[in-house]
C-alpha cells in the first residue's frame, strides 16, 4: 500500500477511529484500526465487537493494498505533525511515514486477525436529518439505564410511525421521550421500532458534527448502521421487547406550573449545596399565592430554602425529588420557559417543554 494525504485530513479520522477501537486487553488486535485501499479511496475501520466505524479518507492512492496497524501509536505521531502532506508506504511488513524531513516506521499487524465489520441487510430504512437526530439524542441519552437487569433499558427506543417517531430512554426512576414530527424530518420505509445500545447513542451523537447533513439509516433483525458522508457506523440491536413505558407516563396533573428554566434551575442548585447524600431536595407548592418553595437541609451542613413566584394552576402540594434527575430533565430542554407537573409526593411528576415535543418523567423520592 501507498498513499499520500494531508495531515489534517488523516488526523480527523484516526481520532473518530481511535475513540471506537476498544481498549482490551484479552483482544489486543481491538487496539489496532486497519487502513484499505478501495475504488480509489482509504478507509479506515475500527471496531469494538459491539459495534464497528468505516472512514473515508481523502487521499492520492498510488499503490493498492491494505494494513493493521496500533491506532493510539499512528494517532498520537501524526497529530503531533504539522498539516503537510504524508506519504504511507507498507512494504515487507512494515509501515513507513514520510513527512518532509521527518520519518517513521511502524510494525504492523497481521490482516487476519483483525475481526470482519459485519453487513447489514436493509430491511427497514428512515433518511433524517443528523442535526436533528443529534439534538433528540442529547436530550435522551441521560435517562437511560448505565447497566441494569433488564438489558432493554441499557439502550435508546427508536420507535418510528408515518407521521412522527418517538426516541425514548429510561431507568426506571426517570424518563426522556423526544418526540419528531415527520413533515421535513424523516422520511421512513415503514412503521418500526428497535432498540440500540446507550453506548452506541452516545458515540453517534460525537459522530454527528454537521447539522445539515442527511443520514440513512438501515436495519435488520440484529443490526442498524448510520450512513452519512464518508461515514459508515455499524452497531448491534438491543432484542427484546421495550417496556411499556407509555403507562407510567401521567395523562393529568393536579399541580401545573409555568416557570423560567433559568431561575429554577439557579435555586436548585443552590439548594443542591444543602442536600443529603441521597441528593434530596423538597419542592412546596402555593397554589394560592403562585409561589413554589424549594428546601434543602442536612444536619451537617445546615438548611437553604428559595421562593420563586410563577405561573400556577391546580392544587397545593409537595414532593422530594433527586435534584440532579430535576436538572437533567431541565437541561434537555432548549426553550426558557418550561412546564413542571406534578402530582403529589408519591405519584410520577413531568417537565415538558410548552410545544410538547419533549417530556421528561421524574419519580419523587419517598420519605
Amino acid at each position: 500500500m501507498k498513499i499520500v494525504c494531508l495531515q489534517e485530513n488523516i488526523k480527523e479520522a484516526l481520532f473518530i477511529l481511535e475513540r471506537i477501537s476498544s481498549k482490551n486487553q484479552e483482544l489486543p488486535i481491538l487496539n489496532s484500526i486497519l487502513l484499505k485501499t478501495e475504488n480509489g479511496l482509504l478507509k479506515g475501520i475500527a471496531t469494538d465487537l459491539e459495534f464497528g466505524i468505516e472512514v473515508e479518507i481523502p487521499a492520492k492512492v498510488e499503490k493498492q493494498g491494505e494494513i493493521v496497524v496500533p491506532v493510539k501509536l499512528l494517532s498520537q505521531f501524526i497529530g503531533n505533525l504539522p498539516n503537510i502532506k504524508i506519504k504511507l508506504e507498507e512494504k515487507d511488513g512494515v509501515l513507513t511515514i514520510d513527512a518532509e524531513n521527518i520519518k517513521t516506521t511502524i510494525p504492523t499487524l497481521p490482516k487476519n486477525e483483525f475481526p470482519l465489520i459485519p453487513k447489514v441487510k436493509k430491511e427497514h430504512s428512515v433518511h433524517i436529518q443528523s442535526g436533528i437526530l443529534k439534538k433528540a439524542l442529547d436530550q435522551v441519552v441521560n435517562s437511560a439505564a448505565v447497566s441494569y437487569s433488564i438489558p432493554e433499558i441499557a439502550g435508546v427506543l427508536f420507535r418510528f410511525n408515518e407521521d412522527t417517531a418517538k426516541i425514548v430512554a429510561t431507568d426506571s426512576f426517570r424518563l426522556s421521550e423526544k418526540k419528531l414530527y415527520q413533515k421535513n424530518t424523516y422520511t421512513t420505509s415503514e412503521k418500526h421500532a428497535f432498540i440500540i445500545p446507550l453506548k452506541t447513542a452516545v458515540e453517534l451523537g460525537r459522530i454527528i458534527t454537521h447539522d445539515d447533513e442527511m443520514m440513512e439509516l438501515y436495519t435488520d433483525k440484529n443490526q442498524i448502521v448510520f450512513i452519512l458522508p464518508h461515514i459508515h457506523f455499524i452497531s448491534r440491536l438491543i432484542t427484546g421487547d421495550y417496556p411499556n413505558y407509555e403507562q407510567i407516563i401521567p395523562t393529568s396533573s393536579k399541580t401545573k406550573i409555568t416557570i423560567q428554566k433559568a431561575e429554577f434551575i439557579s435555586k436548585i442548585k443552590l439548594a443542591s449545596v444543602f442536600a443529603s447524600k441521597i441528593n434530596d431536595i423538597k419542592i412546596v407548592v402555593d397554589a394560592g399565592k403562585n409561589e413554589i418553595h424549594i428546601h434543602a437541609a442536612e444536619q451537617s451542613k445546615g438548611q437553604f430554602q428559595s421562593t420563586v413566584v410563577t405561573d400556577i394552576t391546580g392544587e397545593n402540594g409537595e414532593a422530594v425529588f433527586n435534584y440532579k434527575y430535576l436538572l437533567d430533565g431541565l437541561m434537555n430542554i432548549q426553550e426558557e420557559e418550561v412546564v413542571f407537573e406534578m402530582n403529589g409526593a408519591a405519584l410520577p411528576a413531568i417537565i415538558k417543554s410548552k410545544n410538547d415535543s419533549y417530556q421528561y418523567v421524574v419519580m419523587p423520592i419517598k420519605t
